[in-house]
């Protein structure tokens, strides 16, 4: 009777071991999307974000802190984009959970519209519905 009480808790001890050791590696993979990209899409190809982004993400997995302003800059270096891309902002996140907002501009005047884009709460030029008097 006692064996099949230790045969019981040992398969109970291996079940938590392989749930811990599955939900530590969910935990690892999730870490991938941590950035958020606004670009110039006459500018920056959808190819070229990606390989921006994913830049970004070896950067922050390598350990330690990131200058994040000095990895975006040699991740456009890296896609020959330093020198079409006129403003960076970078907007970091700012609750957990969240993603730190990178907008690059390929034209400085087009700040408050990737800004509108970048935060779905700000109004500006977003489209309105029609007036009635």
């Amino acid at each position: 009777m006692r064996g099949k009480y230790l045969a019981g808790a040992a398969v109970v001890f291996l079940l938590l071991a392989v749930m811990i050791s599955h939900a530590a590696s969910n935990l690892n993979l999730s870490k991938s999307n941590i950035n958020r990209l606004i670009y110039p899409t006459d500018t920056v190809s959808q190819a070229q974000a990606a390989a921006i982004l994913a830049d970004l993400d070896a950067a922050a997995q390598s350990g330690g802190r990131v200058n994040m302003a000095g990895a975006v800059n040699e991740a456009l270096k890296k896609q020959g984009l330093d020198t079409k891309i006129k403003k960076t902002i970078i907007r970091p996140a700012s609750a957990a959970g969240q993603l730190t907002t990178i907008i690059i501009l390929s034209n400085p005047a087009d700040e408050a519209q990737a800004i509108a884009v970048s935060d779905e709460g700000v109004p500006a030029d977003k489209p309105k519905g029609k007036k009635t008097n």
